[in-house]
Formats: structure tokens, sequence, C-alpha cells
């Protein structure tokens, strides 16, 4: 099989634990952003200088720098909008709305990457998407915590998503070590004025947006990108479902937004089309 699968379902793995360390990291979304984006940034750097490598080595053109800057704010934007869902919102209604992204996806890859898209994909994207509605619209009423507000900024979080990968896909010849540096830095500088809403952090709240940062950020976007550059867009798209399957069952676990009939049906139809990316490759 294409590495580039194993990868991206790896990525999807860790993502889909991220709403449970958000909820308990007592700092406004915005804050945890900005501390996630800089303390992988200053990680980058050690391991660059440890490594003794030269950051600057292998020289981008004009366009390249400018679709990094570019996918540094598109994906500073994109958690920041995600975060304020998760903190507002149940994490199943936050992380479908988010999960439009996937579909979003699909459609610009036609149209900006110029792939070509066969049925077998559609149905796989639709499967997961539909997937997901009965998971979160159907399967997550017995929370209590829905809010509209949640869901929209959930969607506008899954356009910068959107925008993210298709950005990464046009850098095929960047590292992906190289890529996640610019876009951490670019990120720290939008985000450091928000550090006048810091609250005083506690032990917990600290030691979680490490890890957020090592765990989620270093080591889960190195596995994505490095996925997004060995296979179709689409097909990332399709896989990404894979997030809000293991996000909607930790919100059951943790936070009582117990899943039920409904979620089950929808996980299914998440492997189901998982399963139709994958038997291709295999």
């Amino acid at each position: 099989m294409n590495i580039g699968y194993p990868l991206v379902i790896l990525s999807m793995v860790i993502w889909g634990s991220i709403g449970i360390f958000v909820r308990y990291i007592d700092q406004p979304p915005e804050v945890i952003v900005f501390f996630r984006v800089f303390i992988t940034f200053v990680v980058l750097v050690i391991l660059k200088l440890i490594k003794k490598k030269d950051i600057s080595n292998n020289k981008l053109s004009i366009k390249e720098y400018s679709i990094l800057s570019m996918s540094g704010l598109f994906i500073a934007l994109n958690w920041f909008f995600f975060f304020r869902a998760l903190k507002i919102t149940t994490i199943a209604s936050a992380t479908m709305s988010y999960y439009v992204a996937p579909v979003i996806v699909t459609i610009l890859s036609i149209f900006l990457l110029k792939e070509s898209i066969d049925k077998k994909t559609l149905v796989a994207v639709g499967l997961s998407f539909l997937g997901v509605v009965l998971m979160t619209l159907i399967g997550s009423q017995k929370g209590g915590n829905f809010s509209i507000l949640g869901v929209v900024y959930g969607l506008v979080a899954a356009l910068f998503y959107a925008l993210v990968t298709i950005s990464v896909k046009k850098l095929k010849n960047v590292s992906s070590n190289k890529i996640i540096l610019f876009q951490m830095g670019i990120s720290s500088l939008i985000f450091l004025p928000v550090i006048r809403h810091m609250k005083k952090f506690n032990v917990i709240s600290l030691t979680l947006i490490i890890i957020l940062s090592v765990i989620h950020t270093c080591v889960a976007l190195n596995f994505y990108f490095e996925g997004i550059k060995r296979i179709k867009v689409q097909h990332v798209g399709v896989l990404s479902y894979i997030d809000p399957l293991g996000a909607i069952i930790l919100g059951g676990l943790f936070f009582n937004e117990i899943p039920g009939i409904a979620t089950i049906i929808g996980g299914g139809m998440i492997l189901s089309a998982t399963y139709i990316v994958l038997k291709r490759k295999m």
C-alpha cells in the first residue's frame, strides 16, 4: 500500500483526541492556538539546531514562500475557529460542522489541482459525510450543550482546513518539517497579541498544551503533510472522517455525550467509506 494512506490515518487517529485536550485546557481558544503554534515552532527550531541542519537550505521560490505564508494564516484561523466551536458546543456538533472540510477539499481539488474524480471516490465522500451527519444531528441529541454559533465556527474552520490541505498539496518539493516550521512561525506572529487574554496556567493546562503542541502538531502534522504529498487530495478527504469518528467516541467517554444507535450506524458508514478507498490501494 502507498505509505501515504497509513500516514494520513495515523494523523487522524491522533487528532481525534484534540477536543478532549481543548476542553480541559483552562485558557481562551486564541491563547491555546498561540501556545500550540509557538511551542511547536520552538521545538522544531531546537530539533533543527540539534541536527545541525541549515533552516534556510534548499532555497524556495517566491511562489512557494507566498503559498507557505498563506498556509500559515489558514492553519492559524482553522484552529482558532475550531477551538472556539469546541468551547461553546458539543464535541459532536463542532466536529460534524468542521468535517464539511473534506467535501470542500474534494470540490476544490477538481478546480484548483485539476484532479479527476471517479464514482467510487464520490460515493465514499458522500457516505462519510452522511455518516457524520447521522452521528451528530441525530446521534448526539442527548448532549445539552448544542450551539448554532458553535456550528457556524466549525463551518468557518472547515473552509480554512480545506485551504490548508490544498496549499500543502502545491508544496510537493518542500519538506514537511519546513512547511510546519514556516506555518508555526507565521501563526505565532499572527496570534502574538492574544497573550494579553492569557490566564494563569495551572499544571494540567500547561501539560496538556505541551502534548497538544508536540504530539498533535509536530508529529501528526508531519504524518498528514507527508501523506498529502503521496495520495490524491480527494482520498485524504475521505480518510479525514476517521478523526470525527474518534472525536465523537471520546466525547461520549469523557463528557457523557453518549453515542446512540445513530452514532454507531454513522461510524460504520465512515469506516465503510474508508474501506472503499483503501481497498483499491491494497
